[in-house]
């Protein structure tokens, strides 16, 4: 585990500061400095290679005990690379050539630059990684490798791309791997063609035709994952030792696409994981204006994904941010805090701060720092050197700590961002929904699993899955449901489950939509406008009520019990057995009205979920509860097994200083608790009960870290 912080992307920060910095770094607790090392920078003329700048870093680094991670930036091409291989330069949507540029924080090299997808410029980057794994890749002092930042590839594109010749070849042989022959693909979409050399990608989101464009996203995402395959593959090859991770700006998730980006263009989180050690994510929680709960869905995205393999932060947001010339808020430093124990919790095992000095380059300049110059630097330095003595006095529990298994899992199918964004451009609908559950068991503190859908095997760890906008569901995910199900799983799904297949070709109501018919939540009738959005849910003798979402979809009754109807009389929830398990049918969506300002419906909401997790066994053992609400915000925590007792983190944003924790007596048996921050024995009364509540002192807007011992 350590804490680490970005230092150096060239020609920034100059010489003159590097001693002075490197010193306070390592007074600040910091462990580690990153280093970016620009393709555009080190390769300034083809096979003309310098170093002497990472070199000398490399070496102060060592000298004041500091390790090193190197970030491969092999996406600033050098300014030389459509000079030399002009056949690769990237063509967007219209047909245009892409005309690169320098990057808008980055200043050394071009981006997007050539494509890689060319044979010529994928050797040339190639060599760049061989040649600095090399230099660099059997030193000590360099322990890891971000070997693609923010798994970007088509920045300042100005136009959706790839469609140059060897993009679109590489499309067409992606789909003769999927379908075979040409005969193959007229079967699968529905056409006639005779030539291969006729079979173009979809190029804009207006709904003209999903299949050409949910196939084309399908590919990118692939093309991400073999992007990130051969980066990594090229660093192992020249004989990189240390850890080798990647990257991304934000999880597969919330990747609906950014500007003249398509959705999950950057790749598939869950794919990456294939070929790498670990992986992370960029947060930036001031400047993207998410709080703890909103952080904690995003690690636990990447940390789903990464699986057991290690989890990083791999840049958290140091000092104020800068967009232009404008101001954000100032960090404190016991929220920055509460950020890097939030991520701890989850499982993450290094934090790396963007960044040490303020930016001076373009859109970025004056901030960032965490020793920057927004008037709090001192503070935020002083509470990480509190972090980082405690990591280092209680390395061994924290390095070995995994957070309890969840049993709970919310289903993330990438077809249905495919589909919504060849309609509209975006992905608004899927991902409000997904993330409303999501936010819901944050809220709950119930630990949960985002579940892939092309990686179920996860599903053999859980007990209950939710599935927010299930339009697209392939028959291999169906058969999957209906076997989780039929084995004893508890699901609830939203309307219209499994309505289009991968192609974005719709399923008429009824038993030929197999995905729904079998689980016994199918429509008969199509999809019908609300007539009045609220309504009241019955269940086990609780009503919760709720609020119908985009559409509603009528549900047959004839095999579950209905649970509630629409204003029209119309069935929108049902419920009832399926094998050894149960199925929750909604035939509207109400996930996605979570967390939109409407207070009554985020407390039925949610206890909704309460209700059904606790009815099936969800719920964990181990609770944290606020003694007294006195600001309505709730505490986060998560819980885990180290090598000598259980770790209980807790996160408060609140004022409140006081919390009992509720466990079962059997969990505490032979124990007691350690308040790490303060150095306190606590010794529960032990007086026969089946559960104890044991007072615990929290620290108002700060971190809190608690051990169960032996």
């Amino acid at each position: 585990m350590f804490i680490g912080t970005q230092y150096y992307r060239p020609p920034f920060p100059e010489k003159r500061f590097w001693d002075d910095d490197l010193n306070r770094m390592k007074d600040a607790g910091i462990d580690v400095v990153q280093l970016w090392a620009c393709w555009g920078w080190i390769e300034p003329s083809p096979g003309r290679f310098i170093f002497d700048d990472y070199d000398t870093l490399i070496e102060k680094a060592e000298a004041k005990g500091l390790k090193v991670v190197i970030s491969t930036i092999a996406e600033i091409q050098p300014f030389w690379i459509e000079r030399v291989v002009p056949e690769g330069v990237m063509i967007d949507h219209t047909g245009r050539k892409v005309l690169s540029s320098t990057r808008c924080e980055c200043i050394v090299g071009i981006t997007p630059g050539g494509c890689t997808d060319h044979p010529k410029v994928k050797e040339y980057m190639v060599r760049f990684l061989s040649k600095i794994g090399k230099r660099y890749g059997k030193q000590k002092t360099v322990i890891g490798w971000d070997c693609w930042n923010e798994t970007r590839w088509c920045v300042h594109s100005d136009g959706y791309v790839c469609y140059c010749p060897e993009t679109l070849n590489r499309f067409r042989e992606f789909l003769k791997r999927e379908y075979g022959e040409i005969e193959g693909l007229n079967r699968a979409w529905k056409r006639r063609y005779t030539n291969w050399a006729d079979v173009y990608p979809g190029r804009v989101p207006d709904g003209r035709n999903y299949t050409e464009c949910m196939e084309f996203l399908k590919f990118l995402t692939w093309r991400a994952s073999d992007i990130m395959r051969f980066r990594a593959q090229a660093l192992r090859k020249a004989g990189v030792e240390s850890i080798i991770s990647a990257h991304c700006g934000a999880p597969s998730i919330l990747s609906g696409g950014w500007g003249t980006e398509q959705p999950l263009c950057r790749g598939n989180d869950w794919d990456f994981i294939e070929f790498l050690d670990g992986f992370g994510c960029s947060h930036f929680p001031f400047w993207g204006m998410f709080d703890d709960s909103e952080f904690g869905v995003r690690v636990e995205a990447i940390r789903s994904a990464v699986s057991e393999k290690v989890l990083w932060v791999s840049e958290l947001q140091g000092g104020a941010a800068r967009n232009g010339l404008c101001a954000h808020t100032p960090v404190k430093a016991d929220t920055q805090q509460r950020w890097v124990w939030n991520a701890f919790g989850r499982g993450a095992k290094a934090v790396i701060f963007w960044c040490w000095r303020d930016e001076v380059f373009g859109r970025e300049s004056g901030g960032f720092g965490i020793a920057g110059n927004d008037g709090l630097a001192d503070e935020r330095l002083e509470a990480l050197k509190e972090t980082s003595e405690i990591i280092k006095k209680y390395s061994p529990l924290l390095d070995s700590y995994k957070p309890v298994a969840p049993v709970v899992g919310v289903m993330f199918e990438p077809s249905n961002y495919y589909l919504e964004w060849s309609q509209y451009g975006n992905v608004d609908m899927a991902m409000r929904s997904l993330t409303g559950y999501l936010k819901a068991l944050e809220h709950l503190n119930i630990p949960y699993e985002v579940v892939e859908s092309s990686h179920l095997e996860v599903l053999k760890k859980l007990k209950f899955l939710f599935l927010p906008f299930p339009l697209v569901i392939s028959e291999k995910t169906s058969q999957a449901l209906e076997d989780f199900v039929k084995n004893g799983g508890v699901i609830l799904s939203e309307a219209d489950t499994g309505a289009f297949d991968t192609l974005g070709f719709y399923r008429y109501p009824g038993k030929e939509r197999t995905p729904s018919y079998k689980l016994g939540i199918y429509s008969e009738i199509e999809r019908q406008p609300i007539e009045h959005e609220s309504f009241t849910l019955k269940i086990d003798g609780k009503i919760f009520r709720m609020k119908a979402g985009f559409w509603i979809s009528p549900l047959s009754t004839d095999r579950h019990r209905i649970l509630a109807r629409d204003s029209k009389g119309r069935v929108i929830a049902v419920a009832g057995a399926t094998g050894k398990g149960t199925v929750y049918g909604l035939g509207t969506f109400i996930g996605a009205h979570y967390n939109r300002g409407d207070r009554i419906f985020d407390k039925n909401f949610t206890g909704l979920i309460w209700h059904l997790l606790e009815k099936h066994g969800c719920i964990p053992d181990v609770r944290v509860h606020l003694t007294d609400k006195k600001d309505g915000k709730n505490l986060i925590y998560r819980y885990g097994k180290s090598s000598n007792g259980e770790l209980l983190f807790i996160i408060n944003p609140s004022d409140n200083k006081k919390a009992f924790l509720e466990v079962p007596s059997e969990i505490i048996r032979d124990k007691y608790i350690i308040n790490i921050k303060e150095g306190k024995k606590i010794y529960p009364e032990r007086k026969g009960k089946a559960k104890l509540n044991i007072p615990l002192k929290i620290q108002p807007g700060e971190w809190n870290l608690f051990l169960l011992k032996k």
